[in-house]
């Protein structure tokens, strides 16, 4: 049990509820629930480190493994996907906002790339769709 209050490692111990994509020993993978676009998920350490800083290089590249796998994985089942933000923030000033280290993983389509994604507002998505995307998206996986 943490010592701290970090909302990721309630997700990962089970005290609050998420969309899990994947899941190992090390690392996990679950779905935004302010998402950008649709599919958008987090690359999570089940360990805590607070940011690029702390976390060992081992545990790092792992990380972008999983995020380079799910990333193939979004595009093939989510519809019209062209691209992918593969993004990782580090401190306040750097518009971290969980301080727990973490991978964004945001797929775009044409109609909605990222240029768009500064002027929309993120909205709480609901349960049952990032459930049925985590669905489609670890089918791929394995």
């Amino acid at each position: 049990m943490v010592a701290h209050e970090c909302r990721f490692c309630d997700i990962i111990e089970g005290r609050l509820d998420a969309s899990f994509v994947f899941r190992n020993s090390r690392i996990v993978a679950f779905m935004d629930k302010f998402p950008i676009s649709e599919g958008h998920l987090l690359i999570v350490p089940v360990e805590h480190y607070e940011s690029i800083f702390e976390i060992p290089e081992e545990l790092l590249a792992e990380a972008i493994k999983v995020a380079k796998k799910i990333s193939i994985a979004a595009k093939s089942v989510l519809r019209n996907v062209t691209g992918v933000t593969i993004l990782q923030n580090n401190g306040d000033s750097a518009g971290q906002r969980i301080f727990h280290f973490h991978i964004h993983v945001i797929p775009w389509t044409e109609s909605v790339g990222v240029r768009t994604r500064f002027v929309s507002s993120r909205k709480q998505a609901e349960k049952e769709p990032l459930d049925e995307i985590a669905a489609k998206i670890r089918v791929r996986l394995y």
